[in-house]
């Protein structure tokens, strides 16, 4: 209205060029999709107008049989049918590792060509027939089956779409459960293949070729047999094929074989392990828990609970792990890295435990030479005055001993029989005797030839020594008892028995060994650097070069009586000179239960980063 809009005041020309601009504005205006335009005048079609029109005017051609494959373009069968056949996939549902199967969802997509359902584009009421449903299977469309199929479930039913020249192209929105196995050798850093072979049940290759989407007829790889859109899975990644639609997707193409006339297309796709689980619930656990066995070796031994504890609790845990990884996986004889890396973390567990039984056997022995040094040294009076008689009797300890042994004392028979001997060794040769037991043929018979009926006794027949026996003189002139004597013997057999060359003297070496016996443990070294000082303290000289001295018995037997006053401070001596000790003069030093302590300590983190590495270095040959 004029109160709503005026023009200004203005030249009758001006003011219809300003509504001229304005009409031409209003009329180059885009047109509001939202508003439905004024009808336009409809234009005559001919042919079906709907898709179940379409299918009866189907119905009514004589020449269209369903259950017959397309023709060729010339109307025979001389050739086969083609048939294209694509996996849209859209996710991986399940990956049963245990018993290798793969779950998933995608549309199942097939191209084809029947030139039985061309129609008239021109002029026809519809640009392509769409059919849907049950409507689907009244054309004819492939047979195709799943080879590895384990169970199929169609979720959305079925799609068809014809285009005016025949080309057909089919879409099912499906659920495959199919048989993949996988390799698990390289668990938790492996990746596996799903392969979904579909192939005609009925039709072989001279009524029908199966192949990938654009791809060559016959064997090979070609075309894109597998599209999928970005997928994600908390456990599974999937790569790139070999061409990507997108940043996230992929494409992969198929592969056909024959076999036995019948064409076989393997739809395939990859996917990756992402092992961060494995990592930090399987890997990392059974590394820590080694050093929780290595902790052992710090432990004192004498705390046997203790260190019983850290030896068994991870062989246990590790069983367990094992256990559970084996829960989802198959119980077969293929080998894994991962359950090699737990039977190994396993084993050295093992092994620790088995060197605390060591260590527990060594402190058994010690203590068993720590009670013969006891004993000894309880009986260090006896010894000193064994000692002291043998500078008296002016022999050695060895002979003192022999002296000490208690004497035989014979009854009345054997005293008469030893009697017998010693009056038959003493007899002359020839002598007649008078005796009981003696026989001559007459009385004339010359000296000599008479013959004794007495048995002949020589030297060689042994004195007779039963009766009883009673202390020797020896050891009831010193007031020494035989209990007193027995640790000495201990010693004397020790001493023998590292005498090598049996010179009644031992060298610092053979001392040494010797020393072990009774829980006394010390480098040669510090054995000599020992002696030494001994023999001084006894007032003896000792050499100038202290690993040429050398000890009699009753030197030994002397130290073994004072060797705790020696050993206190032996150790920081070393051979020859001076020096920091060398590392087979420490372990020379160490009871064998410290020795193993100490190997392990240094030996175990060694064997864990060797076992690491390796098994890092070997896996890609899973």
């Amino acid at each position: 209205t004029k109160s709503e809009f005026q023009l200004p005041n203005m030249a009758s020309p001006q003011r219809l060029a300003i509504v001229l601009s304005l009409f031409l504005c209003v009329a180059g205006a885009p047109v509001d999709e939202t508003v439905c335009p004024d009808a336009a005048p409809v234009q005559a079609c001919t042919g079906p107008s709907s898709p179940v029109e379409y299918l009866a005017q189907l119905a009514s051609v004589a020449q269209y049989d369903k259950s017959k494959r397309p023709s060729c373009g010339n109307s025979t069968f001389a050739g086969p049918t083609v048939v294209e056949v694509q996996l849209r996939l859209t996710q991986v549902n399940q990956v049963d590792q245990k018993l290798g199967h793969v779950t998933v969802n995608g549309y199942l997509r097939a191209w084809w060509k029947d030139p039985r359902l061309a129609f008239n584009a021109n002029g026809s009421c519809l640009e392509e027939v769409v059919l849907e449903g049950e409507d689907v299977s009244r054309v004819w469309h492939p047979d195709l089956y799943v080879d590895n199929l384990v169970s199929i479930t169609k979720e959305g039913g079925s799609l068809l779409e014809i285009s005016p020249d025949g080309s057909v192209w089919k879409s099912e929105q499906i659920t495959l459960r199919v048989k993949s196995p996988l390799n698990l050798g390289k668990l938790p850093y492996d990746r596996q293949r799903c392969k979904i072979i579909l192939a005609s049940y009925s039709q072989s290759i001279k009524r029908m070729r199966v192949i990938p989407r654009g791809g060559a007829i016959g064997e090979g790889i070609s075309g894109v047999g597998v599209v999928a859109p970005a997928m994600t899975s908390a456990v599974w990644s999937f790569e790139q094929g070999e061409g990507a639609v997108d940043d996230s997707g992929f494409e992969v193409a198929g592969k056909v074989e024959t076999e036995s006339s019948w064409d076989y297309l393997t739809l395939e796709f990859q996917y990756s392990r992402q092992p961060k689980y494995y990592q930090d619930q399987v890997i990392v656990p059974s590394v820590l828990f080694l050093f929780v066995s290595y902790i052992q070796f710090f432990v004192d031994p004498a705390a046997a609970p203790a260190r019983a504890m850290l030896a068994v609790v991870p062989i246990l845990i590790m069983r367990t792990m094992s256990n559970h990884v084996y829960q989802s996986l198959p119980e077969g004889s293929q080998r894994m890295w991962l359950s090699d890396v737990i039977s190994a973390t396993m084993f050295l567990s093992v092994l620790a435990a088995c060197q605390f039984g060591v260590v527990q056997y060594f402190q058994l022995r010690e203590k068993r030479d720590a009670a013969k040094l006891a004993g000894l040294q309880k009986d260090k009076q006896v010894a000193e005055k064994l000692c002291s008689a043998c500078k008296d009797e002016k022999i050695s300890l060895l002979d003192m001993l022999s002296r000490c042994a208690a004497t035989a004392v014979p009854d009345d028979k054997s005293a008469a029989h030893n009697a017998q001997v010693l009056l038959s060794i003493q007899e002359p040769k020839g002598e007649q005797q008078a005796t009981d037991g003696v026989a001559c043929s007459s009385p004339a018979t010359p000296l000599g030839s008479c013959r004794s009926t007495a048995p002949k006794l020589t030297l060689e027949e042994p004195v007779r020594s039963s009766g009883s026996h009673r202390q020797s003189e020896l050891s009831a002139k010193y007031n020494m008892s035989e209990v007193d004597l027995l640790f000495i013997k201990e010693a004397q057999r020790v001493f023998e028995r590292f005498d090598a060359d049996r010179s009644g003297r031992c060298n610092a070496a053979e001392v040494r060994r010797a020393l072990t016996y009774f829980n006394i443990y010390l480098s040669t070294g510090c054995t000599a650097a020992v002696l030494c000082m001994f023999l001084r303290d006894q007032g003896s000289a000792s050499p100038a070069d202290e690993a040429h001295v050398t000890l009699t018995f009753d030197q030994f037997t002397l130290l073994l009586s004072h060797v705790d006053r020696y050993a206190v401070h032996a150790k920081r001596h070393v051979a020859r000179g001076g020096g920091r000790p060398g590392l087979v003069a420490r372990l020379q030093c160490l009871p064998p239960s410290r020795r193993c302590d100490l190997l392990a300590r240094a030996l175990f983190p060694v064997v864990v980063a060797l076992t690491i590495l390796v098994f890092c270095t070997l896996l890609p040959l899973y």
